[in-house]
């Protein structure tokens, strides 16, 4: 069979072995057969992409596993032939099975025709070179192994002997696999691929060491006796090559090019197979490929957290072993290791000697070890900025102490940055940033939740400059994220990598790639994966025999400082905030990501007050604090099955480990807070403190003295404040504190004044249905969209993916919390699918420009999908949305860098909507998330995922993005108890930035209440 191709194509010629294979094969235990295609088509079960024997050709795979016994595979095998001579016909197809992850001794029924025949049993850990178990009626499956995957699972051939009489001539046998019930998830593999004889000729993309020529591959994938493959090039008859069974590579070479020249092309193989075609040989642009070795940095998710910290301690320690066996090999080719997250050099340090310590960092300083300076991957959209210095600390005190180099960050698996990280590393010594997004290059956007990250960011680098325009640093964003290697084992580089480099450079030089440098992360096997000590063979090898593109095992900050060294003035500028998209997966537990965004202010406010006191926090207890902060936000929250797997061990394991972040964080904070009230309350008074720049009045709370008599307290100079009790014992007053500084109060019995009349400045409007506010106004201007389908604050509960069906609560209950002549707050208790009940209690005070109120969630626990989201319908013209960073704010219709999140954005402390004249600012301190104009659509309408948003529009309507549980891995399957969170609205004229800072600022760290009785 000949065909021709166009000139830009690459060549495949085929011959479909519809009925059975042209030779006779030596088959385990049957021996010489000829064999029929044990694969025709699919019939019924999971069809998954998985890595094969035959990887260039074969990618997908049915897959059933030992689940709960009803988990099948159906397929249709080629016809039965009608011209078997013998008892039996031999079918054969590309299978695998997990015995190297397997938990145990495995079963399998085998059907023919809904029949079954026959039984797997697989073992553990077992390779025998073949297996094969019998039926009572003759039939046969036999399995021989041919190689083992990068985690020990096998994979071979099935041969499956029938016997002739049973089966009709002529028709395809219907073949079932299904796992019995173990409640396990060992699989067992049948690969979709009807057995297809190909040549496939391409010229590479490569340059000769010696000579200066252009290698042209030739691969044959052929199934028979071994035959002899003739190939002329141009008319020029090419050295012969014998070809066996199964997978076969051939090397031909020709003088460069300089500009691009027409191949003819002839091929033949044996009598059946041969092609005729025209190709293209292009000039080769020189490459220097920076393979970044790494492993990344789940703390979990593939393994518990106990078992990651062995790992990652001893991939130092091989590194280390490695590094000092290659230290004389030549530049680029000794064995550098870099350590994306400084939390695993931490607990290396801890269990290291000396002379193991001495090691680490003289290899360090000898750039064969590379420290990044983040502590973990941390969500950064959940992150204040102050977190943000915690992130590089620990990493920037070994900087110091030991004298090494520390300039650069990297980041895998998160796509998107906070904005504020520019500042907080420019302000640490960190120039560089080495970004490597999740990458999956089957799913529609090349990796999983991703947006448009990697189409608009990747292979680009960019000075990213700060909001305030006062720092840069270099961001360099990998086109094929960090895990482009994931799936090949120590040592596959030799099988493997040719063919990928060869794809790699044909996609940049498509995509006319401007630089010389490639940034290429090298992370084998999985998350938390090994090091790979034959990448310096390969290397060394590689770049004797190329001159193109030359392999380096970079150590990234040498990379950065080359490559800033080559580029830098033609490396263009980026502004804008690189909206995350991953921080919705943090609000699958809602509670605990409300609290630990909490501690996270408190952390900083105990410090301020110690500082105004003068008061030493022990440093031990402030670093445990901000330490486990920060790990609560490290971007592994549990379980590759924690959604799958919800109840399994290994899922509530890691979910109690992650959790337990947040309770050290907890401790420690409680700590340090008792050790400062205890030096900084007075007995029978009560102390207020303000740590931020400005003077404050604002209303507090404080356990009622036993002196109150419901009128006023005193101030330190005995000045009569009017105070009022609360419904819960407490009482509430205006404490009017300076700046940076304190005032303390106390009770005097005689209170001889009148009585305090309140004039609100704020009218509301209750909503009796809904619970939710219905209208809002100060000072007759109304604030509350009266057109929206939904009031102020109201919660919308929408089961499943889809938006547009939410749900909204039922009011049940209405009373008047609070009364008195400071402060009103009504408390509106309703009802909503989802939850036990959801409760509003909105408060007004004597301060005629501010409301607030505190919701309750009483979540239920359910696993279908879902999510919760606080409605803010603003009435306003022209909005304009501001959203707080740092000291300053952005703007997300204008600074927005490529590739940014669209669907919910991160807010540090204050998001502001303003129309003509009037706005509003909102300050959630529990709540980081926030959406515009319209509630996330998790529909998968994407290729079976969910579209991200490619536009932005400015709204008056805002939503609090409370609660969800859309994630299918890492995050939290359900979530129930109760949720508290605070919203707080300052209505206002025209925007003020410093107004709205010290409103988010105010609304996140309160005024510090410390009272202590005799």
């Amino acid at each position: 069979m000949i065909r021709n191709y166009s000139p830009t194509t690459l060549f495949l010629c085929l011959w479909v072995l519809s009925t059975h294979l042209h030779a006779q094969i030596d088959v385990p235990v049957f021996g010489k057969q000829q064999l029929v295609n044990g694969f025709g088509k699919t019939l019924e079960g999971e069809v998954i992409p998985y890595v094969s024997l035959y990887e260039k050709y074969v990618k997908n795979a049915m897959l059933t596993r030992c689940t709960d016994g009803k988990k099948a595979i159906v397929w249709e095998t080629g016809p039965m032939p009608s011209d078997v001579q013998g008892d039996y016909a031999y079918f054969t197809w590309i299978a695998a099975h997990s015995t190297g992850t397997s938990g145990g001794v495995r079963y399998f029924d085998v059907y023919i025709n809904d029949e079954r025949v026959l039984t797997i049993t697989t073992n553990p850990k077992n390779y025998p070179e073949m297996w094969s178990f019998a039926g009572t009626d003759s039939t046969k499956l036999v399995f021989a192994l041919m190689k083992k995957d990068w985690v020990g699972d096998a994979h071979g051939m099935a041969y499956l002997r029938v016997p002739v009489a049973k089966y009709p001539a002529g028709k395809p046998l219907k073949i079932k696999i299904v796992g019995q019930n173990q409640d396990s998830p060992d699989w067992m593999m049948a690969f979709t691929y009807a057995f297809e004889e190909k040549i496939d000729v391409q010229p590479m993309p490569f340059l000769m060491e010696e000579g200066g020529q252009q290698p042209v591959q030739c691969t044959v994938l052929h199934f028979g006796d071994v035959e002899t493959l003739q190939v002329s090039i141009n008319g020029k008859q090419q050295e012969n090559h014998t070809v066996n069974n199964g997978f076969n590579v051939f090397e031909f070479l020709l003088p460069a090019v300089k500009t691009d020249q027409p191949l003819h092309v002839k091929a033949t193989l044996g009598r059946y197979l041969n092609i005729d075609t025209i190709l293209m040989q292009k000039p080769v642009n020189f490459r220097e490929i920076n393979l970044v070795h790494h492993a990344h940095t789940d703390i979990g998710y593939s393994h518990i957290q106990e078992d990651v910290i062995i790992m990652h301690k001893n991939n130092i320690s091989r590194a280390l072993r490695l590094a000092e066996q290659t230290k004389n090999n030549p530049e680029g080719s000794r064995f550098v290791w870099n350590i994306e997250s400084a939390w695993a050099i931490e607990y290396f340090l801890q269990a290291a000697g000396p002379d193991e310590q001495r090691a680490f960092f003289d290899a360090v300083r000898n750039r064969q070890i590379g420290v990044s300076a983040l502590y973990a991957n941390i969500l950064t959209g959940l992150a204040t900025p102050e977190e943000m210095n915690w992130l590089v600390a620990y990493a920037c005190k070994l900087r110091e102490e030991q004298t090494i180099p520390v300039n650069t960050a990297m980041m895998s698996d998160i796509p998107g940055i906070s904005w504020s990280m520019v500042s907080a590393m420019a302000k640490n010594g960190i120039r560089y940033f080495s970004n490597g997004p999740n990458y999956i290059e089957s799913m529609p956007d090349r990796g999983d939740r991703i947006g448009s990250t990697l189409t608009a960011l990747g292979n680009k680098a960019y000075w990213w400059k700060s909001q305030d325009g006062k720092d840069s640093i270099l961001l360099w964003t990998c086109g094929k994220g960090y895990s482009s290697w994931h799936g090949m084992g120590e040592g596959g580089v030799f099988e493997k990598g040719p063919e990928k480099i060869a794809a790699y450079m044909t996609e940049l030089d498509a995509a006319s790639y401007p630089y010389e440098m490639v940034q290429w992360r090298y992370n084998i096997v999985s998350d938390n994966g090994p090091t790979d000590s034959t990448l310096t063979s390969f290397v060394l090898q590689w770049n004797e025999k190329y001159a193109s593109p030359k392999l380096v095992i970079a150590h990234v900050g040498d990379m950065f400082e080359r490559f800033e060294k080559k580029y830098g003035k033609k490396i263009p500028v980026l502004r804008g905030d690189y909206t995350p998209y991953w921080e919705d997966g943090a609000y699958s537990t809602a509670r605990e990501e409300a609290e630990n965004r909490l501690l996270s202010e408190k952390i900083v406010q105990l410090e301020k007050m110690a500082e105004i006191e003068k008061i030493s926090i022990r440093k031990d207890w402030l670093y445990e604090a901000q330490k486990n902060v920060v790990l609560f936000h490290e971007h592994t929250w549990g379980a590759w099955c924690s959604v799958s797997k919800p109840d399994d061990p290994f899922s509530t394991h890691q979910w109690a480990y992650k959790k337990g972040f947040l309770d050290s964080a907890r401790h420690y904070v409680h700590l340090i807070e008792e050790a400062l009230v205890k030096k900084v309350g007075f007995v029978d008074k009560i102390t207020v403190v303000n740590t931020l720049n400005w003077n404050r009045m604002e209303l507090v709370t404080a356990p009622c003295p036993p002196a109150f008599k419901g009128k006023y307290i005193l101030d330190d100079k005995n000045n009569p404040v009017p105070a009022q009790k609360l419904s819960d014992g407490n009482i509430c007053f205006f404490a009017h504190v300076p700046a940076r500084g304190k005032r303390t109060y106390h009770v005097d019995p005689d209170e001889s004044m009148g009585k305090i009349k309140m004039e609100p400045g704020i009218d509301w409007t209750m909503d009796t249905v809904t619970g939710a506010v219905r209208s809002v106004k100060t000072y007759k201007i109304s604030w509350i969209d009266a057109t929206a389908p939904f009031g102020l604050f109201q919660a919308l509960y929408v089961p499943g993916r889809n938006p547009d069906h939410y749900v909204t609560t039922k009011c049940t209950d209405m009373d008047t919390l609070e009364n008195g002549p400071l402060i009103q707050t009504i408390r509106m208790t309703s009802t909503m699918e989802g939850a036990e009940s959801v409760v509003y209690e909105i408060s007004r005070t004597t301060i005629k420009d501010r409301i607030k109120c505190t919701i309750y969630v009483d979540k239920k626990a359910i696993r279908d999908k879902e999510s919760l989201h606080i409605a803010l319908p603003f009435d306003l013209t022209k909005p304009v949305v501001r959203i707080g960073l740092d000291d300053g704010f952005y703007k997300p219709s204008s600074e927005q860098t490529p590739g940014a999140n669209k669907d919910f954005f991160s807010v540090q402390r204050w998001i502001d909507v303003s129309g003509s004249g009037k706005g509003v600012t909102v300050s959630c301190p529990q709540g980081g998330l926030f959406e515009i104009g319209e509630m996330v659509n998790e529909e998968q309408v994407n290729h079976g995922y969910k579209k991200w948003k490619s536009t932005y529009k400015d709204d008056a309507t805002l939503f609090v993005y409370l609660m969800n549980n859309y994630w299918h891995t890492n995050y939290k399957a359900d979530q129930e108890g109760v949720v508290k969170i605070d919203l707080y609205l300052r209505f206002h004229q025209d925007f003020n930035a410093t107004a709205a800072y010290r409103f988010g600022m105010e609304s996140t760290r309160p005024l510090i209440v410390v009272s202590r009785k005799s």
